[in-house]
């Protein structure tokens, strides 16, 4: 095997710079072709064997129909310089029978019917996009306006989408008691609730539904009558950090005590908004 050297690397370059290639200058030489290309890339040789093809295989030709040079491969033998001077060139004095005159005819005029259903479609399309817009800004725009209604209770305005106005929502518990109720997902917080009653027991429900009376169902630690007597925001006694499972059973057993103090429910909330990432302030309501 040989070794590079000066020499050879010279010998290399002259060889590159006559135009030869890297498989020829490997015979030349008597070494493998791996080694020359990559002593030739090594040195940054760029081999002229490409470049002196191009110029042996191109040559320069004349364009039948609009006579502009161009050059092109002498194994070809193109005549056009583009598809569009070969298709005029070919078609000069042809004449057209009464039949493919029709075909042609009816081909153009199917394009025509296709882009016409096209466009049709595109401006439907974006009718019904404008259409939508409208109605949609339109809603916002009704979801902005204030809308009151009548309180049931006391026959004061409340404000849009409220039945019960805040006062009588505090002051009658039939309107304060429905308010209380837990609607938040549970599933969210399987690690904070005992999971293993309800794989046990099974989901509270009446007899006149599924009939489970002895299931399990959310309970309020801090009752909700204790909030309505402390006049509590009912957004304090809903919350997650006030909520556990236990049996139906125990439930009616505990009846309206509460499990904790307000101050202990007011920690809780305050040590879950934290965990969960919630800037809440959390007070009762006067």
């Amino acid at each position: 095997m040989k070794v590079w050297n000066e020499e050879l690397d010279k010998k290399l370059s002259d060889l590159v710079n006559d135009g030869k290639s890297y498989k020829e200058i490997a015979s030349l030489m008597n070494m493998s072709y791996k080694s020359v290309s990559v002593r030739g890339n090594r040195l940054g040789l760029k081999s002229k064997y490409k470049e002196v093809l191009k110029e042996i295989s191109n040559e320069e030709c004349i364009c039948k129909n609009c006579e502009t040079k161009f050059i092109a491969l002498k194994k070809q033998n193109q005549l056009f310089c583009s598809q569009q001077c070969s298709g005029s060139y070919n078609t000069k004095g042809r004449k057209h029978s009464e039949e493919t005159k029709e075909k042609i005819k009816q081909s153009n005029s199917g394009k025509k019917q296709k882009e016409e259903s096209i466009n049709k479609r595109v401006e439907k399309f974006n009718k019904t996009i404008e259409n939508r817009k409208f109605i949609y800004k339109r809603k916002i725009k009704r979801n902005k306006e204030i809308k009151k209604r009548v309180c049931k209770n006391c026959n004061n305005d409340v404000l849009y989408k409220k039945v019960i106005c805040e006062e009588c929502r505090i002051n009658y518990y039939k309107y304060y008691r429905p308010s209380c109720e837990f609607d938040f997902n549970i599933f969210k917080y399987k690690k904070d609730f005992d999971f293993l009653l309800v794989e046990k027991y099974g989901w509270y429900s009446p007899i006149n539904k599924k009939d489970n009376p002895t299931g399990v169902s959310r309970d309020h630690l801090y009752s909700v009558k204790d909030g309505f007597i402390n006049k509590v925001d009912p957004s304090i006694i809903k919350h997650p950090a006030n909520c556990r499972l236990i049996s139906q059973k125990d439930n009616n057993i505990k009846n309206s005590k509460s499990s904790i103090t307000f101050e202990e429910l007011l920690k809780r909330i305050e040590e879950w908004d934290k965990r969960e990432n919630i800037n809440m302030v959390v007070c009762p309501s006067d």
